[in-house]
């Protein structure tokens, strides 16, 4: 999670790898490292990429969940935004969305014979 949203922040905001590494005081390689998942970057290193990527330290490490309670039910489910945009883009489809919500294994193990 954390590689995957580096990248993506350092993207979104136009930057390079060597922008990125020039602004934190490291190389490029090693940008390019935590992104990979390679390696990961210092404690010092993740609280100044929140500064430079403009984040907060909780979504960059993936624990940005979020409480999601069913309309009738009185409980509540932890998500991350990256769970709630699957939900989103799956409603898009309602169809497809239909068959989801009827047989999810059904429909995953018929993807999964796919790939």
């Amino acid at each position: 999670m954390l590689e995957k949203r580096i990248y993506e922040q350092r993207k979104k905001l136009g930057l390079t790898q060597k922008d990125l590494g020039d602004a934190l005081g490291v190389s490029k390689v090693s940008i390019c490292y935590w992104e990979k998942g390679i390696k990961k970057p210092s404690t010092k290193n993740l609280i100044e990429l929140t500064k430079i990527l403009n984040v907060s330290l909780e979504y960059l490490i993936g624990n940005d969940a979020y409480v999601v309670a069913s309309e009738d039910e009185s409980y509540g489910l932890m998500m991350t935004k990256e769970e709630i945009n699957v939900i989103e883009e799956l409603r898009k489809h309602p169809k497809l969305y239909d068959m989801f919500t009827e047989s999810p294994k059904r429909v995953l193990d018929r993807i999964s014979k796919n790939y």
